[in-house]
């Protein structure tokens, strides 16, 4: 029989079992939301385990984690009905008050688990999403940052290290920075018709999510042609500072208008910073427009609209899947 070794450091990029997980940092064995509690019966920290896929198996993952860049999207504990702030799930909102840290671990193969480093709550929000068997339900979803440019981590001392990252992060949070505007949740109800909606509108967002990012943009200047746009040309994947598609909208009684779009295929919220960015990519008297397979923050709403500057149109997945409807574009030829 194989001897377990049990582990005194954790180090980015170095690979786990789940014994050693559960051993060495006397958590739970099972369960992707795993906390700690201190001989007080306080939280100490949290093994956060995901479990992201492929862009080709998207569709197929119930939970819908997704790391994109240092961003982590992850959906709460619960796979089956409608989650809650309760359980595991509430404990990470612990971390919004005091500097709890948050371990963060990849699943990437059988028994190995891939240490990404701490973790830092930005936002969480409620959405629907589909389960594993097709029905629509209401969940949590957490964003995190990832802080993979830390020193080797002893066991069992995470908090010296991790609280100085916990101020500087929450210092320079913008006000907003923390919520999104919501839409699909906001109510507690919703009727059969909205059910069928909000259906179409993720079954819609998991094939946009398997294609390719620069793919995506050439169906999104297909879709900016169809609805009226003329000299419609996606910029090259890089060198493009910001902008991913540029178009002109031609009116016979007005001077013709260029407008400058990002796109994001993105699982994650998109921020002020985006906004801010391609408002400062733009030419003189360009407009501007992103176009999102996610939500808006309210800060980012807030910059977009922003007194005495050019103001940004903010398109999200619900507004993105009503234009597509309106307009009948045949979103199936440009996706398969």
């Amino acid at each position: 029989m194989r001897q377990l070794v049990t582990p005194t450091i954790l180090e980015v990029g170095k690979y786990y079992t789940n014994d050693q997980i559960h051993y060495a940092l006397d958590v739970a064995n099972l369960g992707g939301i795993r906390p700690k509690l201190n001989s007080q019966k306080e939280l100490d920290f949290v093994v956060l385990i995901t479990s992201t896929e492929a862009d080709k198996d998207a569709i197929r993952n119930p939970y819908a984690d997704r790391i994109e860049e240092d961003i982590l999207t992850y959906t709460g504990a619960g796979l089956k009905g409608e989650q809650h702030i309760s359980g595991v799930n509430k404990r990470l909102l612990e971390q919004i008050d005091k500097p709890i840290p948050i371990l963060g671990f990849i699943k990437e193969d059988t028994n190995k688990y891939k240490f990404i480093g701490f973790l830092y709550l930005l936002r969480h929000y409620e959405d629907y999403q589909l389960d594993h068997e097709g029905s629509m339900r209401k969940v949590l979803v957490f964003e995190f940052k990832i802080i993979s440019e830390i020193p080797s981590l002893k066991i069992g001392e995470f908090t010296d290290p991790f609280t100085p990252i916990f101020n500087k992060i929450k210092e320079n949070t913008f006000e907003g920075d923390t919520s999104i505007a919501k839409e699909a949740a906001e109510t507690e109800t919703i009727d059969a018709h909205e059910v069928e909606r909000l259906r179409d509108v993720e079954k819609m967002k998991l094939k946009f999510m398997t294609v390719d990012p620069y793919r995506f943009e050439v169906v999104v200047s297909n879709l900016i042609s169809h609805v009226g746009f003329s000299d419609v040309r996606v910029t090259k994947k890089s060198g493009d500072d910001g902008v991913d598609v540029n178009a002109t909208l031609r009116n016979p009684v007005s001077i013709n208008l260029q407008y400058s779009f990002q796109v994001k295929r993105w699982k994650h919220s998109v921020g002020r910073n985006e906004v801010a960015n391609l408002r400062g990519s733009m030419g003189l008297n360009t407009q501007g427009v992103i176009i999102s397979t996610s939500h808006f923050t309210a800060s980012a709403i807030r910059e977009a609209g922003s007194e005495y500057k050019t103001p940004i149109n903010l398109i999200g997945i619900n507004e993105l899947h009503h234009i597509i409807g309106e307009t009948s574009f045949p979103v199936e030829r440009y996706v398969l």
